[in-house]
């Protein structure tokens, strides 16, 4: 076989490089150029051990290291650090976890944590189940600072603390972070439809222990310290649980730190991040190019989980990984792409756009498992007629209408096959985790997110922005960014409405605008599988009940989740949102 990067290389840009080097995700002295090839070598060497072809593996490997050289998608942190490097020999490829621990034998459960750690995993915990959630909370914390300190990690230690409204600590578990310094836990309060429709006809609720409480006055003490300190955020299992094809044999008890899916006991998943800007023409977005890459990412994530099956610190995760070989395929660059099109973040048309290319990315990445499922043969849980809902026409319920790239017809057609054949071999395939990170090595933006804000030296502004006032206003470039590096808007420049209209940052618009672009991908009629990590950014003038009135807003268009950021209540934010 020849060698495939001779001629392939991969060089990051000089903020790429940043992150890389700062996160640890290249060793010390290690080139980027060896970096993507030990993960693209990793990625497709476990497909020797499954029995296909060598020559098959060089052709899509090939294809795949020409698209990720281009930067068209990027593997999760973890995958990138993990993959193929010495000392991770026996780690997978995931980027998250619900850690399959007790928590009251904290000997064993501080084991078994430090192991995924060591694995780089963003990790999630339901305390819901425990008495003393708040001494396990700050415990937790503590184990987390203590193991930072010891220098081991290559990754920080993010993790989720979730605990259902209806526990009798929920109020201090709600003040905690107001309290104590918790760096390494973002917290969610597990809500459900009844609490919140309690909340909206003011009625009280009651807590597992028998107290009665005030819907409202518990859903303001959230609303309060998500003002102070941007936590916690509310998520709905129950509903995300609904959308969950198999919560009959493992319903979701948890998330990741960012809440972007749901996760039962042990399981975990992996990301691969596509940047739709990458994939803008004038004609419009290239879905050929887009479904060639959506195929091989599929078949890269599902060789990642095999590759992690027998290297997860529990078998449990193991197990889990066997019976859904879950995948998590992302998208970034919506406001890089929506700047492309002239589309304001907050208009029909750029919602539309969004869930146009999501939902072909679903449609796809669903055919592809399919197929993977002829050759490699499907994931365990489709053994389950009984209990498994894709028997019962999962998908043509869940996507009963119609997007401009994909029919509810050919939902339909696609539901039938696996309906009747039994063929599936991952058993949910889409999602939006954040994308920061990630982004940042694609030189895109973020996610799903609207722009956060301007740099403060001329020439950090991004390409995306540069390319669109070049294309929208004759004056003179150097001093519109001039006025925006100092100002941090372009509402005081002289750029057209409707281009100003373009470039709002996140603190710019609307509350409802940043609603309503999730509801198009993640709410009820989403096009996503589960959810999106999404964060509704106020400026700092934003009151405690702006914040509470989004929260039931979140929850009457159908959301699973919601988080809160006002400016300025975390010191260390990367990027000033408002000046």
């Amino acid at each position: 076989m020849k060698n495939i990067f001779q001629k392939i290389k991969y060089t990051p840009s000089k903020t790429a490089m940043n992150v890389l080097i700062k996160g640890n995700i290249i060793a010390p002295g290690e080139a980027p150029q060896k970096m993507f090839e030990r993960v693209v070598n990793t990625i497709f060497g476990i497909e020797a051990s499954m029995g296909i072809n060598a020559s098959e593996t060089e052709k899509i490997k090939k294809l795949f290291a020409q698209y990720m050289s281009k930067k068209l998608f990027t593997p999760g942190t973890p995958t990138l650090t993990n993959a193929g490097r010495d000392g991770y020999e026996k780690s997978a490829l995931s980027s998250c976890a619900i850690i399959p621990t007790d928590l009251r034998n904290k000997v064993k459960s501080k084991k078994i944590i430090k192991a995924y750690y060591r694995q780089n995993m963003g990790s999630g915990f339901d305390l819901s189940p425990y008495k003393n959630p708040i001494e396990l909370l700050l415990w937790l914390n503590n184990l987390s600072v203590s193991e930072t300190k010891n220098g081991q990690y290559d990754r920080y230690i993010g993790n989720m603390a979730n605990l259902h409204i209806s526990h009798p600590s929920i109020r201090g578990f709600i003040d905690l972070k107001r309290n104590h310094l918790l760096p390494h836990f973002n917290c969610s309060i597990v809500v459900n439809d009844n609490f919140m429709n309690a909340v909206i006809k003011k009625e009280t609720y009651q807590l597992a222990d028998g107290q009665i409480v005030k819907a409202q006055n518990l859903l303001y003490k959230i609303s309060e310290s998500a003002w102070s300190i941007g936590d916690p955020s509310i998520i709905n299992l129950d509903r995300m649980n609904k959308d969950n094809p198999i919560k009959k044999i493992l319903p979701y008890i948890s998330a990741p730190p960012c809440a972007e899916m749901g996760l039962s006991n042990g399981e975990t998943c992996q990301f691969i991040y596509i940047d739709i800007s990458k994939f803008c023409t004038v004609k419009g977005i290239n879905y050929k190019l887009l479904k060639s890459v959506v195929r091989i990412i599929v078949r890269a994530l599902d060789n990642s989980v095999e590759y992690g099956i027998n290297r997860y610190p529990s078998e449990i995760s193991s197990s889990v990984a066997r019976l859904k070989r879950k995948i998590g395929i992302a998208v970034s660059g919506i406001a890089d792409t929506l700047l492309y099109y002239k589309l304001p973040y907050s208009s029909i048309k750029a919602r539309s756009l969004a869930r146009d290319v999501v939902s072909y990315v679903n449609y796809i990445s669903k055919c592809t498992s399919v197929e993977l499922a002829e050759k490699r043969g499907s994931c365990e849980a489709m053994k389950f007629k009984e209990k498994n809902e894709y028997y019962y026409d999962y998908l043509s319920k869940r996507y009963n209408f119609s997007t401009h790239t994909v029919s509810k017809k050919e939902w339909r057609r696609l539901n039938d096959k696996i309906k009747k054949t039994g063929l599936l071999r991952n058993i949910l395939t889409i999602t939006q985790p954040p994308a920061a990170r990630v982004s940042l090595l694609m030189d895109c933006s973020f996610g799903i997110e609207p722009i956060f804000g301007f740099p403060t030296e001329i020439n950090q502004f991004p390409k995306s922005i540069v390319t669109f006032i070049k294309k929208n206003y004759k004056g003179n470039i150097k001093n519109v960014l001039q006025k925006v590096r100092k100002e941090g808007t372009f509402k005081n420049t002289k750029l057209s409405s409707s281009a100003k209209e373009c470039l709002k940052t996140a603190t710019e618009l609307s509350p409802i605008s940043h609603i309503e672009m999730v509801v198009a991908l993640a709410g009820s009629n989403g096009v996503i599988d589960e959810t999106a990590s999404k964060t509704v950014n106020l400026p700092k003038t934003a009151s405690i009940e702006a914040v509470y009135e989004i929260f039931l807003l979140a929850h009457s268009m159908g959301l699973k989740n919601i988080s809160i950021y006002r400016d300025g209540s975390y010191l260390n934010q990367p990027y000033k949102l408002s000046r």
